[in-house]
């Protein structure tokens, strides 16, 4: 007997996060309304976290939301009868373990967290399985039978069926018994048993215009007294449901208390010894409960169990008067409207070279060829009413923009349909080798956590497995999507948009207030009370970015996870470009959070990621990323120059041989797509390299950069200087201008025998190589040269007012670079 608590449940977020299979091979949702974005948020990443592919079935006139990523399947369907497909499923399956949940909510916020719903789980682990899992798997098997669904859909119902009956059932006395519209009335299926029934009590938010549902389970179980739970927005006829309940000896109707629209349906009926209760997805109505899908009633699932006790009484209720139902906010029952015969595409199917659109065409004649954002699909076979339409893109075609992921859809009659699900199929379909934590937890609680940063780092180092130069594309072909689906298929989609640049806002795991932020059907969430008002105005917990998580940590944290990013960066050095492009967004990541205190460490390790990227294979598919990434980073490893007031020469030297490296390619550069950039430069503003680093327009800046040299760096870092369009360095100040010079020599002694002049009277100039100094003086009309020799100690101490000695040789020069000029080699 399934105990009184499960049939409460949970519902299908907690059971998803709780991940009762490690290793889940499909993840199957089916719902009547349905808000894919919520689903996304919520459950999606959970799904992909154990490698499971994921499937939504829903009705295809009850989506609220659409979806904002195509690696899953979203399949609209419609009942063949005109009915609502109204079921409410979560099955969680590998061949070894499954999980059954079968409730009342729908895929909503509402239905699965505002609202006051009942869910049963049932768990198949071990050598059996409950017999209702072989049941349930062949409802599904005939499923595709009573609604139109493209193949897909199809495909994977089949694949969860057979996950279903991998193993042998099992009965065991008091299990849950399955219940469906698919062949008889579910109210013919609820067994009467052969004791009086004291109790029939029922709890719906929908009954039938003319209780006639009611009316009959009265009738099938004839009780003693006959209860009623309703809701605050209940939708019924209160004069037909008063009718039926005095058909009864006694009749009590009752409201929650609560403020919460309570969406369980749950028919009870008890005797003397026993109780059992229908519960799952179907109303108080005659679509639900007395027709079958064939003669137009609702696709219902539900289940039949043993209780010991009552699920409906365990509500906190008061009694209302039906006469005077004005607090319960009745709304008038109405059917379900039949739509006029339309054209509906059942969603666009992207696969590696090819696209698909199913169409079903009820009533109407369907169309030669469809359009899909420029793309032509012409008509490839049918199935009865459905139609499927095919083409093979441009290698270049790409159908979903950030953000969305339904298209419009045009005909050969000029008809649009709109906001049709797109689907990735190689994506939806194939099973993660390594997930990477990123599918269920933001990269700032990545950090945070040690365990989770330790798996980022392994599924980075799976990612280096994914070689671009060994994906074979045969002419005609994406290639870029085949590079996709392969990284997607090593270490999931959520690493595979952190390397492309993609998803900066850390959309993963958002907490409960976020998600479940407002109702979506018809009663919907609660009225919000006094205390929830002061509680939504008070100021809200700051949510952790990667800066807040590392200002967090300690000293000796800090300097774990500086060591660990400097071995990952060298380990990067012989990985593939897609995983240096995760590597080098990670390091500017944690760059912009504060990782490191001074410039002096951070530019050094930036400057090492900026060599990777330049020594990475280039590969056509991910060339915008490339120089995209190549273009923020050598800007920011500028900025960190810039920050040392001295930097080290090895940097210096290496920065410059780098900036030249990358002049070479400045075309390149200069052409990177602007969104690129903008998208990995998306959240690195801050403290570290300034609050408006993501308004630079790097593209300029680093035109700029590449154009200059190291000596125009060092003169910038230098007060009162400057380099002329004939690469002199004026500088000006001093005590004098002859101090100044030899001061300007100093500071500029790596690089030998720059030409250094004084902007003051009387007008030097002064060279100086390391051993040898140059110094020529404007006297009047003519020059004096002086030079001195083997300056071993350096001329620093001059620079600061000690007299030099005696030159080693002085003479008359016509100018100061015939002077330069006149010296000889040994000089």
């Amino acid at each position: 007997m399934t105990p009184w608590e499960e049939l409460r449940g949970a519902a299908p977020p907690a059971l998803l996060r709780g991940r009762p299979l490690t290793d889940a091979e499909e993840v199957l949702v089916l719902t009547y309304t349905c808000d894919l974005s919520f689903f996304e948020d919520v459950c999606l990443r959970e799904a992909q976290a154990v490698r499971a592919r994921t499937t939504v079935l829903y009705d295809a006139d009850q989506l609220t939301q659409g979806p904002r990523r195509t690696d899953y399947l979203a399949v609209p369907v419609v009942c063949k009868a005109r009915g609502a497909f109204h079921p409410k499923l979560v099955v969680i399956a590998s061949e070894a373990d499954a999980v059954v949940a079968i409730g009342s909510g729908n895929s909503t916020p509402s239905g699965w967290h505002h609202n006051a719903e009942v869910w049963t789980l049932l768990r198949g682990a071990g050598p059996t399985v409950p017999q209702l899992f072989h049941d349930l798997a062949a409802w599904l098997g005939r499923l595709p039978a009573a609604v139109w669904m493209d193949s897909l859909g199809r495909e994977r119902l089949d694949r969860v069926a057979e996950l279903l009956t991998a193993r042998p059932a099992e009965s065991g006395p008091g299990d849950p018994v399955l219940v469906t519209t698919a062949a008889r009335p579910i109210i013919e299926q609820l067994p009467v048993p052969k004791a009086p029934v004291t109790t029939l009590a029922v709890a719906a938010p929908f009954f039938d215009a003319g209780a006639e549902a009611l009316r009959r389970l009265t009738e099938r179980f004839g009780p003693a007294e006959l209860r009623l739970l309703l809701t605050r927005d209940v939708q019924c006829d209160p004069d037909a449901l008063a009718g039926v309940l005095k058909r009864a000896p006694t009749g009590v109707v009752a409201a929650a208390k609560s403020s919460r629209y309570h969406h369980a349906k749950v028919v009870e009926w008890r005797t003397a010894d026993q109780s059992w209760a229908l519960t799952g997805s179907a109303n108080c109505s005659t679509a639900a409960l007395v027709r079958t899908m064939a003669t137009g009633g609702n696709c219902e699932l539900g289940l039949l169990t043993e209780i010991p006790g009552s699920l409906i009484d365990a509500v906190d209720s008061e009694e209302v008067d039906l006469a005077h139902p004005a607090g319960l906010q009745v709304r008038e029952p109405g059917e379900r409207g039949v739509s006029d015969p339309i054209l509906r595409v059942l969603g666009v199917r992207v696969g590696a070279e090819r696209v698909e659109a199913t169409l079903l065409a009820d009533g109407n004649p369907a169309p030669a060829w469809l359009m899909v954002d420029g793309l032509r699909l012409d008509h490839d076979r049918s199935d009865g009413r459905l139609h499927v339409y095919a083409g093979v893109p441009a290698p270049d075609w790409t159908l979903v923009s950030r953000g969305s992921a339904t298209v419009h859809v045009g005909t050969d009659t000029g008809a649009e349909i709109r906001d049709v699900v797109v689907t990735d199929v190689p994506a939806a379909l194939s099973r993660i080798d390594h997930p990477s934590p990123l599918e269920h937890t933001s990269l700032a609680l990545v950090i945070a956590d040690q365990a989770h940063l330790a798996a980022l780092f392994e599924a980075l180092a799976h990612l280096a497995s994914v070689r671009p130069d060994r994906v074979v594309t045969l002419p005609g072909t994406n290639r870029r999507r085949q590079v996709e689906g392969r990284i997607t298929a090593a270490v999931g989609p959520a690493l595979l948009r952190f390397a492309l640049g993609v998803d900066v806002a850390d959309r993963a795991a958002p907490h409960d207030e976020e998600i479940f932020d407002g109702p979506d059907e018809p009663g919907g969430a609660p009225p919000e009370r006094p205390e929830e008002r002061t509680a939504r105005n008070a100021p809200t917990t700051r949510t952790e970015t990667v800066a807040t998580v590392l200002d967090a940590l300690t000293p000796g944290q800090r300097a774990v996870l500086r060591r660990e990013v400097g071995a990952l960066v060298e380990a990067a050095e012989e990985w593939p470009l897609p995983a240096k492009l995760a590597v080098g967004r990670l390091v500017l990541t944690l760059v912009a959070g504060g990782l490191w205190a001074e410039a002096t460490g951070w530019s050094e390790i930036l400057y090492w990621v900026m060599v990777h990227l330049w020594i990475a294979e280039n590969e056509e598919s991910l060339d915008a990323e490339h120089a995209a990434l190549a273009t923020i980073g050598l800007v920011a490893l500028r900025n960190g120059l810039d920050r040392q007031l001295e930097p080290a020469g090895n940097l210096v030297g290496q920065f410059e041989d780098l900036r030249t490296a990358y002049a070479v390619r400045a075309d390149w550069l200069a052409a990177v797509p602007a969104d690129a950039v903008r998208r990995y430069a998306a959240g690195l503003n801050g403290h570290v390299f300034g609050v408006l680093f993501e308004q630079t327009n790097f593209v300029a800046e680093l035109g700029w950069i590449l154009g200059r040299t190291a000596l125009h760096d060092a003169v910038d870092r230098l007060t009162n200087a400057r380099l002329d369009s004939s690469s002199v360095v004026r500088v000006t100040g001093g005590r004098n201008t002859r101090q100044t010079v030899i001061a300007g020599l100093d500071a500029l002694r790596d690089f030998t025998d720059v030409h250094v002049t004084s902007d003051g009277e009387p007008t030097v100039h002064g060279w100086w190589n390391g051993r040898r100094l140059l110094l020529v003086t404007r006297l009047g009309a003519t020059w004096r040269a002086e030079i001195w020799c083997n300056l071993m100690t350096g001329i620093a101490i001059y620079s600061r007012g000690t007299p030099l000695r005696p030159p080693d040789r002085r003479w008359t020069a016509s100018a100061p670079e015939e002077a330069l000029r006149s010296l000889t080699s040994g000089a």
